[in-house]
């Protein structure tokens, strides 16, 4: 998951303009808070309130990034087939 900084404040996207940091789990969340980060990531000094802010939507739409299944990893369903 991105997090940016933008002109509007810090966006959850993938696709949004502005510098961002990548995170895959509110655990890499948790230490990009208590490491500070965000503002190297996005060069200026970051408000508890803008952490708080997007930790909301970010623990919404991230359970786990390990969870997700991989490229190259074989699934357990069956194949598709025609017909």
């Amino acid at each position: 998951m991105r997090i940016t900084l933008g002109p509007d404040g810090a966006v959850v996207s993938r696709l949004a303009a502005g510098r961002g940091a990548w995170l895959c789990s509110s655990e890499c969340f948790a230490t990009a808070v208590k490491k500070r980060a965000f503002a190297k990531a996005w060069k200026c000094q970051v408000e508890a309130l803008t952490l708080d802010a997007i930790r909301i939507p970010f623990e919404a739409a991230v359970a786990d990034m390990r969870e997700l299944p991989s490229a190259g990893v074989p699934s357990v369903r069956p194949a598709p087939t025609k017909g």
